[in-house]
């Protein structure tokens, strides 16, 4: 704690005045990074009126927040190899319920607005996008940056959009 507070450049008093503990600072942290990443999704959405492009703004617009901030990439697979850890576990937990929530709450607008198929798994669908943030988390940190570059995410991106357009 001595260390995060000469860090952050207040006592450590103050530190423990609002965190019990490193794992407390831990867990807020990893909210944090999700409410953001929450966040910029959307902006996507309020700026796309279409779903399909929207979705594929959101997976861009993620791939470069963690292009641009590799810290949290770290703190995501840190907290994984710590999921024995039940805080941890439930924090990672409620991150990526949130993320599908949203996901699956943008598609079923595009259902709506006969954008997205009405015969689609909005929430096997939901996972699925999820699923491809956390493969391209995982190629950012296998330094895989030439194979799975910005061109690849689109194409990833516009492969699974193209599949569930109307």
């Amino acid at each position: 704690m001595a260390d995060l507070a000469a860090e952050a450049g207040v006592s450590e008093a103050l530190l423990y005045k609002f965190f019990s503990s490193k794992q407390a600072i831990f867990l807020e942290i990893l909210q944090h990074m999700s409410e953001r990443v929450v966040a910029s999704w959307q902006e996507e959405v309020d700026r796309e009126e279409d779903v399909p492009l929207a979705l594929r703004n959101m997976g861009l617009t993620y791939f470069q927040r963690m292009k641009k901030h590799p810290e949290e990439l770290r703190v995501q697979f840190q907290a994984i190899s710590e999921i024995a850890d039940p805080e941890i576990a439930d924090r990672l937990r409620e991150d990526h319920e949130s993320y599908v929530r949203f996901i699956t709450k943008v598609i079923r607008r595009g259902v709506r607005q006969g954008s997205v198929r009405e015969d689609v798994d909005v929430e096997m669908l939901g996972f699925l996008f999820n699923g491809g943030g956390i493969l391209m988390n995982m190629m950012k940190l296998l330094s895989f940056e030439k194979k799975f570059n910005e061109k690849t995410v689109l194409r990833l991106m516009d492969h699974l959009i193209d599949s569930i357009k109307a």
